[in-house]
């Protein structure tokens, strides 16, 4: 009798134990379980706790994770122990390309539709067949270098929009040249001469500069020119017309 009791005692723990951990592993408990997303976002934001967390999900880099924090989007271990900061890079048979989050562009495209015309200074075709917007600067040699060959842009159909990214910040001289061409009645001629090296007389109004300038930083903009395509793509650095054309997919 004793031993059939110390059998039934023996199988009820043996029960007993199995339903405590299956009750562990319920998918009710699970979800109480630190994830590596709230993981990552704990500790960057105990880390530096000036800059926001934004987004976290899986990057196409397998047990690294994307992380989107004060504009810019860095590589993160599960742990969130370590991060990396720098682009990723498809490779395929004919060459390597810059891999881009679609989430981030997708938010890009939608932000392009609520910049207004009139805030950017244009440079239009007879007939545009694509608009490119350009972060710009006046004292980079390349954004100079695009604007010498407007007409080119122009001929092929692609209106340029330009948006303000003086990359010595705000304020500075750069910030100034960019405000006095936003001020001014004839904008396109204006800016063209500051780019041209010409003194102008500074001017001040109610302006969009420092509004694009922080535009461009929240959309990861580092170097000028900086091209914000239709799709949503950003191409950092100059391209010529011909070029730009056949990206745009209308030569």
């Amino acid at each position: 009798m004793a031993a059939s009791r110390l059998s039934l005692w023996f199988g009820f723990m043996a029960f007993f134990c199995m339903g405590a951990a299956y009750a562990a592993d319920a998918p009710g408990n699970l979800l109480k379980r630190p994830t590596p997303e709230s993981i990552i976002i704990a500790k960057l934001s105990q880390a530096i706790p000036q800059y926001k967390v934004t987004s976290v999900r899986p990057s196409p880099i397998a047990g690294l994770y994307l992380v989107q924090i004060g504009g810019s989007d860095v590589l993160v271990t599960a742990d969130g122990s370590k991060f990396i900061q720098g682009d990723i890079f498809d490779v395929t048979s004919t060459g390597i390309a810059k891999w881009e989050d679609p989430a981030l562009v997708a938010e890009r495209k939608k932000m392009l539709t609520t910049i207004n015309p009139k805030d950017s200074i244009n440079f239009k075709p007879a007939k545009t067949k694509a608009v490119v917007y350009v972060f710009t600067d006046v004292d980079c040699g390349y954004c100079r270098k695009l604007n010498s060959e407007m007409a080119d842009y122009n001929k092929l159909g692609i209106e340029i929009r330009y948006l303000a990214f003086p990359r010595s910040g705000i304020p500075s001289p750069s910030a100034d040249k960019l405000v006095t061409a936003w001020c001014s009645k004839d904008k396109q001629a204006v800016l063209t001469k500051v780019k041209e090296g010409y003194e102008v007389p500074n001017l001040t109004c109610p302006n969009p500069v420092a509004a694009q300038f922080e535009l461009g930083g929240r959309l990861g903009v580092s170097a000028t020119p900086a091209l914000w395509m239709p799709d949503g793509t950003i191409k950092l650095g100059y391209l010529p017309p011909s070029q730009l054309a056949k990206d745009l997919g209308i030569l």
